[in-house]
This record gives C-alpha cells, sequence and structure tokens, in this order.
C-alpha cells in the first residue's frame, strides 16, 4: 500500500481530502442549523476552512508527488487535528481514536520516532484539554471527564502500539527480503557477467536435453541472434566421434555420472569441420541435497589448436626426413673418404668426395638457419618495434650483396627514393624477407640483373620489392612456392642448393609484420617479390597487435620503373 519511494499513497491522499470535505460540509451545516455560531469560535472555524479546503489538499497531494512535502503534510495533519479535537470534538469522544491513524502514518515514513512523537503531542493535547475542562466546568465532572479522556488516548496509543508493532515488523522483514534480494541480483548480474566474459560457449540443459540457459558467446558459436534457451541440444549440435561415428548429446550426459570431458568430437558447420571439446558437468543440490537440477555443457572450438597440432606432427616428420636424406649423403661421403684414403684413391676423388659432403653440410646449415629464423619468429624473438631508415637499410643491403652479383656477372640496382619517410617495424623480419628475396633472385639469375628497393604508394603505404630477369616460376609452382620444403621440379631449380624453406618462413615473418607477399613471375623472364608496410609502423610484430587490414592491404606488382645502379 505505502510508496516504497517514501511518497504518500494516492488512496491515503483521496481518503485525507475526503475527511477535509466532510469536516468542511459538517462545520457548514452546524453553522447554518446554529449549532455552532461563528462568534464563540472565530479563529477555530476561520482555520478549519483554510486548512480543509486549501492548506491540507495541497500539502497531502504534493506528499503524494514529492518527498519534501512528506512531513510538512504530517505535521499539519497533527497541527489540524489537534485544534479539531480541542475546539469542536472532545478529547473523551470516541472520535480521538482517529488519531492512531496519524500515529500509523507517522510511524510507516519514521518508524518508531514518528511513533513516539505522534503519541506525545496527543499527550500534551490531552493535557491541554483537562486544563482547559479545569477552567469552564464544575469540579464534579472534571474527574470523571478527565479518566473518560485519559482512558481513550491511552486505549489511543496501546492500539496503535500493536499495529505499529506489526508494521515495523513486517517493514524489517520486507527490508532484509529486499537487501536479500538485491544481493541475490547482484551475485547473478556477477554470475551472467563472467559467464558472458568467457569465450566458450557455456550452456545449461534440462533432463530432457533441452537449453535453459546461456552465455554470449553461444550465439556466436552458433552464428544466431536468436535465443537458444527451450530448443534441444541434439539438433543445433550433430557431432561425430574420430571414427565418424554420431555422437549424441543426451547419450554423452547419461553416461556421465559427475564430469566429462571429450576433444575428440567435430561438427559439420556450414560445409566446415569443426573440432570441439565438450565438458559435461551434472548440476546437484547443495548441503546433502542428490536431486539433480540439469547439466552444465562447455563447448570450445579447437579447431585451430587441432590444426597446429597436425601441423606440427606433419613439420616434425617433413623436416625429420629432409634432415635424413643430407645427413646419410655426408656420412656416406666421409666413410668413402676414409675408405679411399686406405686405399690410397687419387686426390682428385678424394676432393670431388670431400665437396660432396661439404655441399650437404652447407645445406644442412642453412636448413638450421631456416628452421632457427622461424622459431624466432614464433617465439617472438626479434619482434622488438624500432624506428628505421628506409634508404640506409636499403643502402647497407646493397653493400652486402653487390659483390656476391658481380660474382655471377649481374648488375645490381637499388631503385628508391632518398626521401622515404622513417618506418617503426621490426628491423630482423623486414632484413630477413629482403635478404631471402635478394639472395633467391641471385640464386635464379644467369644473366641481366636484379633491382630492389622501396616506394611510397597512395594512403601511406610503402612497397618494398625485389625483380629479377631470372627463370621465372610457371604457374603450377607459383602455387606452392611458400609451401614449407617445396622446390620446383624444374631441373635449373634443381641445379642449386635449396632447403625449401625460405620463401615459407618469408611468408611466416610476413604475418608476424601484418603483411601479405605478392608474387608476380613469367617463366624465362623473371619475378617481381614485393610487399607493402605503413609509414607509421605495423604496431606491433604481430597480426593480432595491429590495426593493419590485410584485406585492404595492395599486393599488385611494381610497375617497370627506371633502373637506376646504386651508387659505388
Amino acid at each position: 500500500m505505502f510508496d516504497k519511494n517514501g511518497l504518500l499513497p494516492k488512496l491515503v491522499t483521496y481518503g485525507v481530502c475526503g475527511v477535509a470535505l466532510l469536516i468542511v460540509v459538517t462545520l457548514t451545516i452546524q453553522l447554518q442549523v446554529g449549532y455552532l455560531t461563528f462568534d464563540r469560535f472565530p479563529a477555530a472555524i476561520t482555520f478549519a476552512y483554510i486548512s480543509n479546503v486549501l492548506v491540507l489538499p495541497v500539502l497531502v497531494i504534493g506528499a503524494s508527488r514529492s518527498r519534501h512535502f512528506l512531513l510538512p503534510a504530517l505535521v499539519w495533519l497533527h497541527f489540524s487535528m489537534a485544534v479539531m479535537l480541542t475546539y469542536f470534538i472532545q478529547v473523551y469522544s470516541p472520535f480521538t481514536a482517529a488519531w492512531a491513524i496519524l500515529i500509523l502514518l507517522a510511524s510507516v515514513y519514521y518508524q518508531w520516532k514518528g511513533f513516539w512523537l505522534s503519541s506525545f503531542v496527543l499527550a500534551i493535547l490531552f493535557v491541554l484539554n483537562i486544563f482547559f475542562l479545569q477552567q469552564n466546568t464544575d469540579d464534579g465532572s472534571i474527574v470523571a471527564t478527565s479518566l473518560l479522556a485519559g482512558a481513550v488516548v491511552l486505549l489511543t496509543v496501546l492500539t496503535s502500539y500493536m499495529f505499529v508493532t506489526i508494521i515495523v515488523g513486517s517493514q524489517r522483514k520486507t527490508n532484509d527480503l529486499l537487501r536479500a534480494q538485491r544481493s541475490e541480483l547482484l551475485q547473478v548480474t556477477r554470475l551472467n557477467t563472467l559467464l558472458n566474459s568467457i569465450s566458450d560457449t557455456v550452456l545449461t540443459l534440462n533432463r530432457y536435453g533441452r537449453i535453459t540457459s546461456q552465455n554470449a558467446a553461444a550465439q556466436g558459436f552458433f552464428d544466431t541472434n536468436r535465443s537458444l534457451i527451450g530448443r534441444d541440444v541434439d539438433k543445433l549440435l550433430q557431432l561425430t566421434d574420430a571414427d565418424d561415428e554420431p555422437v549424441s548429446i543426451r547419450a554423452l550426459i547419461d553416461s556421465v555420472k559427475s564430469t566429462s570431458l571429450r576433444d575428440d568430437l567435430s561438427d559439420n558447420n556450414a560445409g566446415e569441420i569443426r573440432h570441439l571439446s565438450i565438458q559435461i558437468a551434472r548440476i546437484r543440490g547443495t548441503f546433502g541435497d542428490n536431486e539433480e537440477y540439469g547439466t552444465v555443457l562447455i563447448i570450445r572450438d579447437i579447431t585451430k589448436q587441432k590444426t597446429l597440432e597436425e601441423e606440427k606432427d606433419e613439420f616434425i616428420s617433413v623436416t625429420s626426413h629432409e634432415l635424413r636424406t643430407p645427413v646419410a649423403i655426408a656420412e656416406g661421403s666421409l666413410s668413402n673418404f676414409l675408405l679411399m684414403q686406405d686405399k690410397g684413391a687419387s686426390r682428385e676423388k678424394m676432393v670431388a668426395v670431400a665437396e660432396e659432403a661439404h655441399r650437404q653440410i652447407i645445406y644442412l646449415a642453412n636448413m638450421i638457419n631456416d628452421l632457427s629464423t622461424l622459431s624466432r619468429a614464433e617465439r617472438g624473438i626479434g619482434s622488438d618495434i624500432e624506428p628505421i631508415k628506409i634508404s640506409e637499410l636499403l643502402h647497407n643491403l646493397y653493400l652486402k650483396y653487390e659483390p656476391e652479383a658481380k660474382e655471377k656477372s649481374l648488375q645490381l640496382n637499388l631503385d628508391g627514393d632518398h626521401h622515404l619517410p622513417d618506418i617503426e617495424t621490426s628491423r630482423l623480419y623486414l632484413e630477413e624477407i629482403m635478404q631471402n628475396f635478394i639472395t633467391n633472385a641471385i640464386k635464379y639469375t644467369k644473366q641481366g640483373s636484379i633491382t630492389f628497393g622501396a616506394k611510397l604508394e597512395s594512403e601511406g603505404w610503402i612497397k618494398f620489392y625485389v625483380k629479377d630477369t631470372g627463370i621465372g616460376i610457371n604457374k603450377a609452382d607459383l602455387q606452392r612456392i611458400f609451401e614449407k620444403f617445396y622446390r620446383s621440379e624444374d631441373y635449373r631449380t634443381r641445379e642449386t642448393n635449396g632447403t625449401g624453406l625460405g620463401l615459407y618462413v618469408v611468408e611466416k615473418l610476413a604475418d608476424k609484420l601484418g603483411t601479405k607477399i605478392a608474387v608476380e613471375s613469367r617463366f624465362n623472364v623473371g619475378s617481381t617479390f614485393s610487399f607493402v608496410l605503413p609509414v607509421r609502423a605495423s604496431g606491433a610484430a604481430s597480426v593480432e597487435n595491429t590495426d593493419i587490414n590485410t584485406e585492404n592491404i595492395p599486393v599488385e606488382a611494381p610497375e617497370e620503373s627506371g633502373q637506376v645502379p646504386a651508387a659505388e
């Protein structure tokens, strides 16, 4: 009934206004019939009209709309009632019991403080009334009147006390319940926040396998904006095991007594196979209550993890195979060398065998270097961001590889603007990529030139590129050049030593820099490798920590430009 916001209820407001109107009508009738005369109580009658017609309705209506009017309204109610009991109604009248309403109202809003203050006002009114009687009546009736008035006042206070005790107790319990409700709501909110912050899909199921609650990740996992509550989980997930046999969630739940974890399951999501880890836990009562309330289902997409594990296993297998061949050849060559030495073979034959062993050892060293570079990139070693002067970097690369190019009678050209802005990225990764491209260009170019450089692209991109006039790459090989240990079957490629890891490592490093490698090649004409970086840094040395959107990176090969030989 009473407003929890501390406002006077509308029902009480209408009741007080109705009583005030009734008092005005009663006074008017009494004045008309001569029961009361204005000359006898002019101030009291005037006050009664003003209070009940104007002041009291304004205050109680205000108290029903704003808490600021509540205290003035209650005070005026007490004052107005006191005037009525003093001048128009005797304290010993049964009408005095109506004061209990004021006591209850004061107690509802001000607890026991309101009860005692309202009762104290009634007691003062009783004392004043007895004093007034002593001045206007004979001594014979004073005692009886006083006893009767005292009994009415005492009965009013005691009756109000009982009701206030009930009301205050009820309010205390209500407040306790509200606090408990707020605490429970807070806990539920915290739990929901915690569940919604989990990236794994969390579902609760009833005993029939229908979803009763979900976290935010569930809708993303099932790719829907609709609520999943009430839906059958077996219709949402068509699971299969490692043997491609169908698996039912209901069957898994029935076989679980407490908790269970399966990471050998998968489902077909719009033609894409997802590997899943599913943890099942039964929900049971607490404090010895063994009643079962349902099941918690935690689903984790482990496709990437499984893929990485498969790639790791494949990588180890392929690497072991690739290492076994040069080790076997080197070991065989050295064994032959020792045998030939014992047999007194010619120096020319022994040198040939030693050179073969040396080539295989160099091959192994190159493979180990490539593996070491790949390992450093995967572990983030060398990913520190630093400002780099592009022209200085390119010039150092030119000085490093110009003698090697000259040894093969190749023209090494540096094509770049000397006023290019600085960039911020990993110097180690950038140098590894450029060095790989340049060494490949020198290795697979028999005659002609090699040009490398950088140029400012539109929208603040710097394009790095290496262009050669070498043997080129056919279309079939072009699709596979970034695969690990892949080498073309072209005899011209097989003429040179190579591990097949260089471009695989380059692609991994490019991913760390947040860019893509673009390749243009024509068979027997030449190849161009290029990539782009933003003028202001790749932010961090990994795609996850950069703002680069690789889908929008320009990947076209550089246009023909005048090739200016680098200054000596």
